[in-house]
């Protein structure tokens, strides 16, 4: 049984009210795919995002730097730009570099569909829905590769598990992690590691007599794959 007290009861039937009186719709600027990729062969790359709404919007684009990896210029050329419904526009986004990359980078791009104000005299409540994708940044000469999370490295000491990422790629995967045969639990930092990174969970109690780890890696377009086990402490 679910009990409130009288604020949050107050605070629902005034939701409530106020939604049954006022229309409420959401913006709906969808991305074609899950993953934005910038090739630095061309120092761009593109995406195409569709207003799926039943009004005009405007769509705000942007780049978010991560504290971890900083340093590369990306742009988007249209940060402004307004879908009529059903439209689909091509953003187009610029690298600025000094000099070639030799590693994967990772940011993140956000959209978000800003309905205009309405002319009717009814009050509507819009609700910006804003998409939040992943960007990788692909080095020239780098060749792809899709399994780059065979390539970490775990170990344990103590109460901690600690994976490193040796290669040149960015890795995405799952935050828990299961130590194995004792079936023991932790939580990782982030959801992605980058290349020569290395991330530490502490458990709260001894990992000793583990041999393997059970993780979950994601696809290139963030799709979790099988679980994947790699040994521990692996000379």
């Amino acid at each position: 049984m679910l009990c409130f007290n009288k604020p949050a009861i107050k605070t629902l039937l005034a939701l409530s009210l106020f939604s049954a009186q006022f229309p409420l719709y959401a913006a709906g600027m969808v991305p074609e795919t899950s993953l934005l990729v910038i090739d630095e062969a061309t120092h761009s790359g593109t995406i195409n995002v569709k207003n799926t709404d039943s009004h005009p919007s405007l769509l705000y684009t942007n780049v978010v730097d991560l504290p971890d990896d900083i340093g590369l210029k990306l742009v988007v050329t249209q940060p402004v730009v307004r879908l009529e419904p059903g439209q689909t526009q091509q953003l187009r986004f610029l690298l600025q570099t000094s000099k070639p990359l030799e590693v994967e980078h990772y940011k993140r791009v956000t959209f978000e569909g800003i309905p205009p104000k309405s002319d009717d005299k009814k009050i509507k409540i819009g609700i910006n829905i804003r998409q939040d994708l992943p960007v990788l940044i692909r080095p020239a000469k780098l060749p792809v590769v899709t399994d780059a999370w065979k390539d970490l490295e775990w170990s344990t000491a103590g109460s901690s598990v600690t994976v490193k990422n040796p290669s040149k790629y960015v890795v995405r995967l799952a935050t828990n992690v299961l130590l194995q045969p004792s079936g023991i639990s932790g939580t990782l930092p982030k959801t992605y590691i980058l290349p020569g990174e290395s991330m530490t969970t502490s458990v709260g109690k001894s990992v000793s007599g583990n041999t393997q780890v059970k993780f979950f890696p994601a696809s290139r377009y963030g799709v979790e794959v099988p679980s994947f086990i790699s040994e521990l402490n692996k000379k």
